[in-house]
């Protein structure tokens, strides 16, 4: 492993962006590609994304984020590497776990235990697609949970360990689930420890667009992570339990123009739409309460409360900018919800209900709905129940890609433009790391300043 020198912290690039006014580091940003035509070598630096940071027990941060020469390319690996100089420089990568003929092992999330310092990795092993198995083969993907663990800060890493997996009604397989992790396990007040996931059903066992295909979410119960010494005695269940995770009723919003307009465009109705909530974070509200936020069809992002721990949830709800005032817009795709150290929150969206920069519905590709990043700051109104008791203020943009093809004539995915942000506080300062086209990870720091004049009033 290399480290980068902290004495001449380079310069955060702005290529790719038509703006980017928080500008702190680029975390990475792979070489240049000239052509198509380059070694494999060369071709597996191209696809950067799904980011994580987390701060090791001796104060340096760790990102891990999926590498490969595209999406699903058999060379996919996960990735790691260090700052110490609270993210201004960082190494060179270094591979925590790649993919296998048999396995794809691409995406992921470190946990740091509080206390013994040691780190997890949590992913999704599925199964490959080499071997002559058809890329929308039901097989491919179908895999369970695993995790890796490291006791010195990430250098090295042990073999995966398999979590068992837990059956729900949307599983093609009795033992085996289709799957994804964007988020790594969050400690919440009361010292659970849930991982969050998306469940999903695999496209070619309905034979329907993958864009309209049944996905829930859920979250693992890690119930003895920050005790236990032994990594091969840990003990995981499943919230909620039962049959099934967080869904979205798609009957109860079928007059829902970001419902009719996702039906339409790949030849249907909304009743023919299968629930979808994806990519949940979960954050502690007063009173115990937990709320998950997901995303959906719906043109906003979804919600959800539990007042037993995850035991059971209220049913997913568009999330609004105040009790019974107007809705977030958003598309669907990742929009995570941070609660600050001091108990506001920050939500981070792209302002878009699938009609916005040249979009055609919920899920369009390119630049138009994953562009530009916006955040808001919001707080919890006491005694306030609807809405999940949150107000938020103005939103304002994080940062905004451009439309421009990259000087080497490559673009690792045409369906993204900013995407799968995280926020994570450190050294009482607010940042936000996230993925540009799918090629390269930068880190943006937002002022507290920033936050404090975004932060809104509360009703009287």
């Amino acid at each position: 492993m290399t480290t980068a020198s902290p004495a001449t912290p380079a310069a955060p690039s702005h290529a790719g962006l038509k703006a980017r006014p928080f500008a702190y580091a680029d975390i990475y940003r792979h070489p240049a590609t000239p052509g198509r035509d380059v070694s494999p070598a060369l071709a597996g630096l191209r696809k950067n994304e799904s980011a994580n940071v987390v701060i090791r027990a001796d104060g340096a941060w760790l990102a891990t984020w999926s590498q490969g020469s595209s999406e699903a390319a058999l060379d996919e690996r996960v990735v790691a590497a260090v700052s110490h100089d609270l993210g201004r420089t960082w190494s060179e990568p270094w591979t925590v776990t790649a993919s296998t003929p048999d396995f794809r092992r691409a995406y992921g999330c470190p946990f740091v235990v509080p206390g013994s310092g040691r780190i997890y990795f949590f992913l999704h092993e599925g199964r490959q697609h080499g071997g002559g198995l058809e890329r929308t083969a039901v097989e491919v993907d179908a895999g369970w949970f695993a995790y890796h663990f490291s006791d010195d800060g990430g250098v090295t890493w042990s073999a995966p360990h398999r979590v068992p997996v837990f059956p729900r009604d949307i599983s093609v397989f009795a033992d085996r689930i289709h799957a994804h992790l964007n988020h790594g396990p969050q400690v919440m007040p009361d010292g659970e420890v849930v991982l969050p996931f998306t469940h999903h059903h695999r496209n070619g066992a309905t034979r329907r667009a993958w864009q309209l295909c049944w996905a829930e979410a859920s979250l693992l119960r890690c119930e003895n992570l920050l005790t236990e010494r032994d990594p091969t005695r840990l003990r995981f269940s499943l919230l909620p339990p039962g049959t099934h995770g967080l869904r979205v009723d798609v009957l109860e919003h079928g007059t829902n123009p970001a419902v009719r307009r996702l039906a339409a465009a790949y030849g249907g109705r909304p009743v023919e739409l299968a629930a979808n909530a994806q990519e949940p974070t979960v954050v502690p509200l007063a009173g115990g309460r937990w709320l998950c936020v997901v995303r959906t069809y719906l043109g906003s992002p979804g919600y959800a409360i539990s007042a037993d721990a995850g035991l059971t949830w209220t049913p997913v709800e568009r999330l609004r900018y105040a009790p019974g005032g107007p809705f977030i817009d958003h598309p669907h795709t990742m929009c995570p919800i941070a609660r600050l150290p001091d108990g506001r929150y920050l939500l981070l969206f792209t302002n878009n209900d699938g009609t916005r920069n040249g979009a055609a519905h919920v899920w369009d590709g390119g630049n138009r709905t994953r562009n530009p990043q916006w955040f808001v700051v919001g707080r919890e109104t006491p005694g306030e129940t609807r809405n999940a008791g949150l107000v938020f203020g103005e939103p304002r943009i994080l940062a905004e890609a451009n439309d421009d093809e990259w000087p080497d004539g490559f673009r690792a995915s045409f369906c993204t433009g900013i995407a799968m942000p995280q926020y994570f506080a450190a050294a009482g300062r607010h940042f936000v790391q996230y993925g540009l086209k799918k090629e390269h990870i930068l880190l943006d720091e937002i002022p507290a300043s920033v936050i404090d004049a975004m932060t809104p009033a509360l009703p009287r």
